[in-house]
């Protein structure tokens, strides 16, 4: 894998904060060469769940909400939209098989976009959703 993507990536990602009941940052990890149809079975057991609360969410209605649902008068707001469009279409455009999937059953919600490079890494962006 070329460990210059992750670096991108993470520069791209710094200062981008997930907003629910807090603020969380994301944070990228190279998984390796997993295959797309393991993919959901690997989540489960690294995070200690069951498959029945891995929930997939359309990767563009996600990342919709993140960036339109800000009020334009907020600067902080809407610099982090920015940033997180700006994340976004990297994505599409350096990654495939494009995944957003939320790990539910308690008040801490793992979320995370899932992608492949080219040469078949998994690349994992991972951030919190803490909902009570």
């Amino acid at each position: 894998m070329n460990n210059n993507i992750l670096a991108i990536m993470t520069k791209l990602l710094l200062g981008a904060l997930y907003f629910t009941e807090t603020e969380s940052p994301f944070t990228v990890a190279d998984w390796g060469k997993i295959p797309p149809t393991e993919l959901l079975s690997k989540i489960a057991t690294h995070y200690h769940s069951t498959p029945s609360n891995l929930k997939q969410i359309n990767p563009a209605d996600f990342f919709n909400h993140l960036i339109s649902k800000v009020d334009p008068s907020d600067a902080p707001m809407v610099e982090n939209a920015k940033k997180i469009q700006t994340i976004y279409t990297h994505l599409e455009q350096n990654l495939s098989s494009l995944k957003v999937i939320r790990i539910e059953g308690a008040s801490r919600i793992p979320v995370l976009i899932t992608g492949y490079l080219p040469d078949g890494t998994c690349v994992v962006i991972e951030t919190l959703a803490v909902e009570t």
